[in-house]
């Protein structure tokens, strides 16, 4: 089969068996959907809305007077806690069930939230972050196992898809609504992300199944881990997710401050970071029918160069400029644009590597890559940022490029399904 750079010309898998999933309309696929992705989707929507903390977090911390080095800890603390998450999470999500976990995670991070809100020093500071970050992110696998869980395999990347799109929709609302808030007062942003984990939780307690359920032995991570070491492909693309990852943290870090020195004020921040959900809300869905028929490895890898090339992009803007925010602009169409290749396809594409019974456990190593991204890249770029910026915008482009390489390279050694 020959590697044609498709419309992006990418190799199309044979095709599914099921030639009516093929033949349907976008419309038809949606409604095909059970109705447990919908009922994500309205939670996830309310949840993501209402994430007003961590976006703003480097302002806040800054505007209270805290250095950089003091943020980096903040973030390195409530990254920590995350790796904490996903191995609580995904040993949870397959012991006692998607839904248990979700609510436990839930209620636990509005109540972390309060406190980050009551913190009154960089010690309390750092530990309130800790809690945010280990309450926050136990969800994560619970969420994406019971979607494999309840949908079939040919229908996967269009529920990846929808689900993000709840999640892009709510984010790019509550950013612009963020910004506003946050320019009358921080404590807003505090209490309604609170508020909107806390009603997520009601409805994933009240309204989602349980999904598949291990014993206390099969649960173990010892386990998952001895089958991820010897699964190949889920290591490479573990590692290339890793790199990928540390690209997205930079626009809560790094882009933040860049747009302060360029002399603009928060709403705008929140105006672009809305204008990366919007894309996704509009766009997304119709892309991944494009990419759900083609071999994930390098519909992915394109992506991730893409997500590289958006970041480096925001190392041409200069205060010189009289509209350096178009600069910023371009930049975030590009990276928005390899998110909405790589990002449906990717969660679908994790699913087919997992054994049933390990589902959460793999979907809680995916989002390890994410913690660890953000325990080293919010602080990382941020240090880059002030001593060696241009450093900082061809890393950017180096990592997108290595985590395609990564994807590329495997996937001519193994065979894809």
């Amino acid at each position: 089969m020959r590697f044609r750079l498709w419309g992006f010309f990418l190799p199309m898998k044979p095709e599914p068996e099921n030639e009516s999933i093929a033949n349907e309309t976008l419309l038809e696929q949606m409604r095909a959907l059970p109705r447990v992705v919908w009922i994500l989707f309205a939670g996830l929507f309310i949840h993501r809305f209402g994430t007003f903390v961590v976006p703003f977090l480097t302002l806040y911390l800054k505007d209270s007077g805290y250095s950089s080095l003091e943020t980096a800890a903040v973030f390195v603390s409530m990254a920590v806690g995350g790796i904490g998450a996903m191995f609580l999470g995904g040993r949870l999500s397959d012991l006692v069930g998607r839904k248990n976990t979700m609510g436990i995670s839930l209620f636990g991070g509005a109540l972390s939230m309060l406190l980050m809100w009551q913190a009154d020093g960089m010690a309390t500071y750092v530990l309130s972050a800790f809690f945010v970050g280990l309450t926050h992110g136990m969800y994560h696998p619970a969420s994406n196992s019971l979607l494999i869980d309840v949908v079939p395999e040919d229908r996967r990347v269009t529920a990846f898809a929808v689900v993000r799109w709840a999640v892009n929709l709510g984010f790019a609302c509550g950013m612009a609504a963020g910004g506003v808030l946050a320019e009358k007062n921080y404590a807003y942003l505090f209490i309604g992300d609170a508020a909107t984990s806390a009603a997520f939780a009601l409805i994933a307690v009240l309204f989602l199944p349980h999904g598949t359920r291990t014993s206390r032995e099969q649960s173990r991570w010892g386990l998952a881990l001895k089958d991820m070491v010897g699964n190949r492909l889920f290591l490479s693309f573990f590692f290339a997710n890793l790199f990928a990852v540390s690209l997205f943290f930079q626009w809560g870090s790094s882009v933040t401050r860049l747009l302060g020195d360029l002399g603009y004020s928060k709403s705008v921040y929140g105006w672009l970071m809305a204008m990366n959900g919007l894309l996704i809300a509009f766009f997304e869905i119709p892309i991944s029918q494009l990419t759900r028929r083609r071999f994930p490895r390098p519909v992915i890898a394109l992506g991730f160069l893409l997500c590289g090339i958006g970041a480096w992009i925001n190392g041409f803007a200069d205060a010189s400029m009289e509209h350096a925010w178009i600069v910023l602009a371009i930049a975030l169409l590009v990276f928005t644009v390899g998110e909405m290749i790589s990002m449906p396809i990717s969660g679908a594409y994790v699913a087919s590597l997992a054994p049933e019974k390990m589902r959460g456990r793999y979907s809680a190593g995916v989002g390890l890559t994410w913690n660890l991204g953000h325990a080293v890249a919010p602080g990382a770029g941020l240090l880059l940022y002030e001593s060696a910026p241009q450093v900082l915008w061809w890393g950017c482009l180096a990592l997108g490029c290595i985590s395609g390489l990564l994807l590329l390279r495997t996937g001519k050694q193994a065979s894809e399904g």
